[in-house]
């Protein structure tokens, strides 16, 4: 029984190992051919001849020859220069639905200029204030009255 598991473990880890695919043969790559690439390998070699001559030649102190390498900070690109990205809307794309509404609307269709919401809700405010004042003085007036005729009465609940 043991051989048998042991024999279908074994089975089954290999399985993957021979479900793949050979590796491919590496293809040759053919020479490259320096005359095609328009290029002149006689020119780019007495050029080097050249330089290399030159640094024989100046073995004297007579010539001297420096290299200055500077080193500092790079000045800051700004790319996006000018442009105005969070105030405003990008040049060149579609209009908002706010600019929509103003183009479509008349202008004697827009919205006046004093809010007629605002307007209704100062109104309503101060009618409920002068509503709850009247009512108020009524509960004291009533009060009044009963504690005038003696009978034994709370204390109103509102204010003035």
């Amino acid at each position: 029984m043991r051989g048998l598991a042991a024999f279908v473990f074994i089975v089954v880890l290999t399985t993957p190992g021979f479900a793949q695919d050979p590796a491919p043969a590496p293809v040759p790559e053919p020479p490259i051919d320096a005359t095609k690439l328009g290029v002149s390998l006689s020119r780019i070699q007495k050029g080097l001849f050249i330089a290399e001559s030159r640094d024989k030649q100046t073995g004297d102190g007579m010539r001297l020859e420096f290299n200055v390498q500077v080193y500092g900070r790079a000045p800051r690109i700004e790319v996006l220069k000018g442009l105005d990205l969070f105030n405003g809307a990008v040049p060149g794309s579609a209009p908002t639905h706010r600019q929509m509404i103003d183009y479509v609307t008349p202008v004697i269709y827009r919205t006046p200029v004093m809010p007629v919401s605002a307007l209704a809700y100062w109104a309503a405010q101060h009618f409920w204030e002068k509503g709850k004042k009247s009512a108020c003085e009524e509960e004291i007036a009533n009060y009044r009255a009963l504690v005038m005729q003696g009978v034994n009465v709370s204390a109103p609940r509102c204010t003035q």
